[in-house]
């Protein structure tokens, strides 16, 4: 009655047709083939189906065999996901929805996936297809763009948001999309010295090739928002988007200009964008901490919350309990608890 398959980023056209961009660029083949060559991962798509229906998980399978310890165990993966993802419905099939979780534990179990997590989308209703194991992790902001710039303005930004981007526009400001090389160097500039600044984790620094894959192979999902003053790039923005949602994903200001408010233009011009171009929303995300600057900053813009949640789930049990063990060895950790999910890629900081 159902079918299963886990697709990898060879079977293209399949790929494409069960997962277009336009409903899911952090799902879509082309995210796939990035993160296949900057993101250390094998990307595939799970699918199972009906005639009247289909689940779609698009999931990063990461080798065991990376670990810094030797893994003596008959799995061979774990999974993860792209942001804002998850399993998606498409067709309406109840008996498919109540037969998922079953048949992706047995898929994952007999493909050897030792472990699963996930991000899942906000507005993809998961429930359902994932009724144990969702965590909440945070809010998020977003702006609801099928209201007009002009509605959002006067209901929505806070007085802190509107005198911003005045001060911006006062500085001189102005804002464009991105496309030469030149516009992709003058980006990756910013975005390393903002990475830096911020003292971020190893795995947000990615190389100009990894910004220039999306240039070349995402066009019509990826928009470089740059904000210059004085024939200097001040700050920018990388955004992906489908039919629906637009996504801030990778970005970062010159130190040098925040007096100018150069990030509350970028995001102005974002979202008139979003809503010329009729998108619904434009998920600006959260912030490294609750009720972090991050998190407040983009709060001035929109009075809008979402809970983002995660999903973690265990298939080969005997698999995980060794690999913990491994981990916990490796480390001196003896019975500390690893607050880390899988535990086993848990990494000791020097």
């Amino acid at each position: 009655m159902f079918q299963n398959v886990l697709l990898s980023i060879e079977d293209s056209h399949e790929w494409n047709r069960l997962l277009p961009s336009s409903r899911s660029v952090f799902g879509s083949h082309g995210y796939a083939s990035i993160s296949a060559r900057f993101r250390n991962c094998s990307p595939r798509l799970y699918v199972a189906s009906s005639s009247k229906a289909a689940v779609c998980y698009p999931i990063q399978l990461r080798p065991l065999s990376e670990l810094k310890f030797a893994a003596n165990t008959e799995g061979e993966w774990d999974a993860t996901t792209p942001d804002f993802t998850g399993p998606m419905l498409q067709g309406d099939e109840p008996e498919l929805v109540e037969a998922f979780p079953q048949l992706r534990d047995k898929h994952f179990r007999e493909s050897k996936i030792v472990a699963e997590f996930a991000h899942l989308h906000p507005w993809q209703e998961a429930e359902a297809l994932l009724p144990e194991g969702r965590e909440l992790n945070r809010e998020i902001v977003w702006i609801d763009t099928t209201l007009s710039p002009e509605e959002l303005w006067s209901t929505h930004f806070e007085h802190s948001c509107r005198k911003n981007i005045q001060t911006a526009q006062r500085s001189g400001i102005t804002i464009f999309e991105g496309s030469t090389d030149a516009h992709l160097e003058e980006f990756y500039r910013i975005y390393r010295a903002t990475m830096e600044r911020n003292n971020a984790l190893p795995s947000y620094y990615f190389s100009l090739e990894f910004f220039r894959a999306f240039r070349n192979e995402l066009q019509g999902n990826s928009r470089f928002v740059m904000a210059e003053r004085e024939g200097k790039i001040v700050a920018a923005t990388l955004y992906l988007y489908d039919d629906q949602d637009v996504f801030s994903f990778l970005g970062g200001a010159d130190a040098e200009f925040q007096q100018f408010r150069p990030t509350n233009m970028v995001i102005w011009d974002t979202i008139r964008w979003a809503w010329e171009t009729g998108r619904k929303r434009l998920i600006l995300g959260g912030g490294y901490k609750p009720d972090d600057g991050i998190f407040r900053f983009k709060s001035t813009f929109s009075r809008h919350r979402k809970p983002f949640h995660i999903y973690k789930r265990i298939h080969l049990d005997k698999d995980y309990r060794l690999l913990d063990r491994q981990c916990r060895d490796h480390y001196a950790l003896n019975g500390d608890p690893i607050s880390y999910f899988p535990s086993y890629r848990f990494v000791k900081s020097a």
